[in-house]
């Protein structure tokens, strides 16, 4: 995920200054949510055994809105549409203001603070991003702001297994685990080989994905976490006396036992002496 920005940047670009006679991608559709199929132009002939390819399939977590702070003038807030999921990582990107960008993972729980530990110390970059909740972001920058407008795209990569031909003009792509239906997704098509051995070169390098709330599942639905704030420790002094007291609980009827032994056995013993010292002559 570190190179994704230069990839979408390189991206955006071939789109504004592609080539009139490349090829293009004329369809896309999802499948099923193991299976996303691409068909291109028909200029395009794919091998029917291999097929070298450099395709990435990213999530789109969309914005709802992003603002700078009025307070603190590097500081921008973000709020998403969707929750951050626990256990993936993410790209943030600036599409509109300075071209920053840093990448973070979500783990069992939101850890709060994602420090930039790759800044140097006369970079201008983003410092950091802090997690508020599973929807509402914070983005410290090192300098103050001069914008006063920003827009950001959130990405998160999904896996993909293979890629294999359909047919001459047609492939599709197997996805790791799956895809979720009515989400949105980018398809990014960097490298294609056709069957001559050629780089296949797109008009387009981005292709939008919107899966329906009908699609079809071909394999099980993988649960999808919300992450979630680190939860609360227990103190420590508040363990540590309930474990004394249980102690104190355990060993308290065989401390009673064994006391009431001892004094049993010292006033025998002092019965015994005082009989023998006044009746024994």
């Amino acid at each position: 995920m570190r190179s994704l920005k230069i990839i979408f940047i390189l991206a955006i670009s071939s789109f504004l200054f592609g080539n009139a006679f490349a090829s293009s991608i004329d369809n896309i559709t999802a499948i099923d949510n193991n299976t996303v199929e691409l068909t291109t132009s028909s200029d395009v002939v794919l091998s029917d055994t291999k097929v070298d390819w450099d395709v990435k399939l990213l999530k789109d977590v969309p914005v709802s809105f992003s603002a700078k702070d009025t307070e603190n003038n590097k500081k921008v807030l973000v709020n998403l549409s969707w929750d951050l999921i626990a256990n993936n990582s993410y790209s943030l990107i600036t599409i509109l203001g300075w071209e920053w960008n840093i990448d973070f993972k979500i783990g069992n729980f939101l850890e709060w603070e994602f420090v930039n530990s790759n800044l140097l110390e006369w970079e201008k970059w983003i410092a950091k991003v802090k997690v508020i909740d599973s929807r509402t972001i914070e983005i410290y920058f090192t300098d103050a702001l001069t914008e006063s407008t920003f827009e950001f795209k959130i990405l998160s990569e999904i896996e993909l297994s293979w890629l294999k031909a359909v047919s001459t003009n047609k492939f599709a792509l197997e996805v790791a685990k799956n895809i979720e239906k009515s989400t949105n997704y980018i398809v990014m098509v960097l490298s294609l080989i056709d069957a001559d051995g050629k780089k296949v070169s797109f008009n387009e390098d981005l292709y939008d994905l919107s899966t329906p709330a009908s699609l079809a599942l071909a394999v099980p639905e993988q649960p999808v976490t919300v992450a979630q704030p680190v939860p609360d420790p227990v103190p420590e002094t508040a363990t540590g006396n309930l474990e004394e007291v249980a102690k104190t609980l355990d060993r308290t009827p065989e401390t009673g036992t064994t006391s009431t032994i001892i004094i049993m056995l010292a006033l025998l013993w002092s019965l015994g002496f005082f009989f023998r010292k006044n009746f024994v002559k």
